[in-house]
């Protein structure tokens, strides 16, 4: 499943807590009107360039792009400023 939001919460030791959530459910609607729109067009560059084996590499790398979404569900980064105490976690739910 993809994402739908993206959480971004700042700390800082002593201090209140910030978190933004973003809606990227928007996001994927533009890309995937992006992804559709292309298809045509990597459909034609695949089949014009298959003769010379470049044809299935570029399939396999368009349909990967939608296995790369689908597997950013659960992704953490905890990011440690070099300051002392301060912390950045971003969530992908």
């Amino acid at each position: 499943m993809i994402p739908l939001w993206l959480w971004i919460r700042f700390e800082e030791r002593g201090k209140r807590r910030l978190s933004l959530p973003i809606p990227l459910f928007l996001a994927w609607l533009l890309l995937g009107a992006l992804l559709l729109l292309l298809l045509p067009l990597v459909l034609l560059a695949a089949l014009l360039s298959w003769p010379w084996g470049w044809g299935k590499p570029l399939l396999q790398i368009y349909f990967q792009v939608f296995v790369l979404i689908g597997s950013l569900s659960g992704l953490r980064l905890d990011i440690d400023s070099s300051e002392p105490g301060k912390t950045t976690h971003i969530v992908l739910r």
